[in-house]
């Protein structure tokens, strides 16, 4: 479906209502945490003048070419920020005036310096170090480069015995909405996930809850385990809406997984579709919502009808690293502020674009900022129209 400048006023005026009175409700999030080196490769360096790989091919090419000898590439480190779905997650709820909770891995028993710079309506209950991400930017997209060995004993027990059960309890039992992410980076997530669930979602006997998942990137991931993890998603249903969060490339490695494909199949003869792939993926789950978000459009699937809408694609980048998060967040800030579903996937749209051109979470502002270049765009195409054929 076509985004209209219409539909993107209309979101506009939404959002400007949310100054005077800001959306209801806390929301709860874990359980992550890392530093973040965003990265450059340096592919030719003459006197001043620096030139960087510009795409992963390229880049990965001149890795290739090092087999059986060997090879150095120079990295220029770009700026050192908060990292993980959870930080990221909660400082641009923050920024757009939504209160949150934190729990993750931002330093202990001293919180790391990075994460003092997160929005002061985060509240942070840290109870391990984080771990740490070279994530090297590519204008088609990024290689992250993690140090994971800090997570190999942080499970449920860990956690309830830093943050304490009742801690955790008060915490989720006042929030509107609970997001869980950052799966396929904590070994024992499906572990901190039950615990979850089992100690502090069933005894609360709330049905109201709105819940956010978020696997990324699950190449790591046994099939098994895979087929595990969107049962136990499904199994938070009974007590609230759900809503499971995909980029295009996780979609397809899950959809591969629980299909038997061999995902390097997909990626040389585009057997599938990402459309198609998200469909068979829901109809397996039983969650309330699917949210896929390529590069260029966001799908939703939901039980009686699917929604599919463009979106504005920024063709130079500041950061992309954290773009999910960010769309997660302005999707999230619809549900919390009782959007529409379109008007729900506009704004994770006009987030994460905003965060994307910017190189920094928005605030309300500048993501009716964004709207507006947007529109103006739109505009412009609608007014250039076909060219008339000279005779």
């Amino acid at each position: 479906m076509v985004t209209t400048a219409l539909a993107l006023s209309d979101l506009k005026t939404q959002l400007g209502r949310l100054f005077e009175s800001p959306a209801s409700g806390k929301v709860f999030i874990g359980f992550d945490g890392f530093v973040d080196k965003i990265k450059k490769a340096v592919r030719e360096k003459q006197d001043t003048r620096t030139t960087y790989f510009d795409n992963i091919r390229d880049f990965s090419g001149r890795i290739l070419a090092a087999s059986g000898s060997s090879g150095q590439i120079q990295m220029d480190i770009q700026r050192v920020k908060l990292g993980g779905n959870g930080p990221i997650l909660s400082d641009t709820f923050g920024k757009v005036g939504v209160k949150s909770c934190c729990l993750g891995c931002m330093g202990y028993p001293v919180k790391h310096p990075v994460f003092s710079r997160m929005n002061p309506a985060c509240e942070l209950i840290s109870v391990l170090d984080p771990g740490l991400s070279d994530a090297v930017e590519f204008s088609d997209g990024k290689i992250i480069f993690s140090e994971l060995e800090i997570f190999e004993k942080y499970d449920w027990n860990y956690i309830k015995r830093i943050a304490g059960i009742g801690n955790i309890q008060m915490r989720i039992g006042e929030s509107a909405l609970v997001a869980f992410v950052d799966w396929a980076n904590l070994p024992h997530a499906s572990n901190i996930w039950q615990g979850v669930l089992e100690e502090v979602i069933k005894p609360s006997k709330r049905r109201d809850f709105l819940f956010l998942f978020d696997l990324c990137d699950p190449s790591r991931k046994t099939t098994q385990q895979i087929d595990e993890v969107l049962d136990l998603i499904s199994a938070f249903s009974p007590f609230g809406n759900v809503t499971l969060g995909l980029n295009e490339n996780e979609t397809l490695k899950i959809w591969c997984a629980i299909s038997g494909v061999d995902f390097q199949q997909i990626e040389s003869s585009d057997k599938i579709h990402v459309r198609d792939a998200g469909d068979t993926l829901y109809k397996s789950m039983n969650i309330d919502a699917l949210l896929i978000h390529p590069i260029d459009r966001t799908i939703l699937y939901l039980k009686h009808e699917t929604v599919e809408l463009q979106g504005r694609l920024v063709t130079q980048p500041k950061v992309l690293t954290g773009g999910g998060d960010n769309l997660n967040a302005g999707y999230c800030l619809g549900l919390l502020s009782g959007f529409s579903v379109s008007q729900c996937m506009l704004l994770g749209m006009a987030a994460s674009g905003s965060y994307i051109e910017n190189g920094s979470s928005p605030d309300l502002k500048a993501i009716i900022d964004y709207i507006d270049l947007w529109m103006a765009e739109i505009d412009d195409k609608t007014t250039a129209g076909p060219k008339p054929v000279l005779k």
